[in-house]
């Protein structure tokens, strides 16, 4: 898959982030903006599982979808990069994968193949799924979306200086913690929410301005990912 589809946060208010055993109290208001962030990554890294939406623009490729993932292995997936198509992904237990790419990915990832061989390829993989190794070189590129790391690269950055500002919010009725910062010179602004009550766990990142705009959604933490194997008559064995 070609590289632009690899690649596949003053004083602060008394919300009640629940960093300690307790809730609203004087505790937050010695905690700086990074080190709220950073409670919010390690919260959200650490989590048993988590569901993470994207819609998002990288290198000028649409990205939206979906992962379910937790700290067993387990992971579904569904991605799309705009016109060049989508692919689903089925983990199980870190040991079985099993990957369905449409058509219009399977056009451009197989376009190496003769003409031939690229539409008996599609007749025989349309709607279907194959069961590639989970590691090696053989291991499909699209496990990225079920591995590394939970929060964007780099989110825990710049956030110490006088142009972040926080304030207490809601998110899907949900308390939350507001932290935005501009990020350099034209016009980009990232924002990131992050739960008030319970865990501090990352609700929601939104990036505007810029030339990667987006927003990612964070759900459904310790809820159970129970992904299931295709039928074996859906599960074509490929070279």
């Amino acid at each position: 898959m070609p590289a632009a589809l690899r690649r596949p946060a003053a004083t602060l208010i008394c919300v009640a982030v629940t960093l300690s055993a307790t809730a609203c109290g004087p505790v937050l208001g010695d905690l700086t903006r990074p080190e709220i962030l950073g409670r919010a990554i390690e919260a959200t890294e650490s989590a048993k599982s988590v569901t993470r939406h994207t819609d998002v623009l990288s290198l000028a490729v649409p990205m939206k979808g979906h992962v379910s993932l937790d700290s067993r292995g387990n992971c579904t997936a569904t991605m799309s990069y705009g016109t060049a198509g989508t692919v689903e992904l089925i983990k199980i237990d870190d040991t079985d994968v099993y990957l369905r790419r449409d058509e219009p990915l399977l056009r451009m990832q197989e376009r190496h193949r003769s003409p031939e061989d690229l539409e008996a390829l599609l007749d025989d993989l349309r709607g279907r799924w194959t069961k590639p190794p989970v590691d090696g070189p053989d291991s499909p590129d699209e496990l990225a979306l079920c591995g590394g790391k939970r929060t964007p690269a780099g989110l825990e950055n710049g956030w110490d200086d006088d142009s972040a500002k926080s304030e207490a919010t809601t998110v899907e009725g949900r308390k939350a913690l507001k932290l935005a910062k501009p990020v350099g010179s034209d016009g980009e602004t990232t924002t990131v929410y992050i739960a008030a009550e319970g865990p501090p766990y990352l609700l929601k990142i939104v990036t505007t301005g810029g030339e990667e705009p987006g927003t990612i959604t964070f759900s459904h933490y310790e809820s159970p990912v129970e992904p299931k194997a295709p039928p074996p008559e859906d599960v074509v064995a490929t070279d």
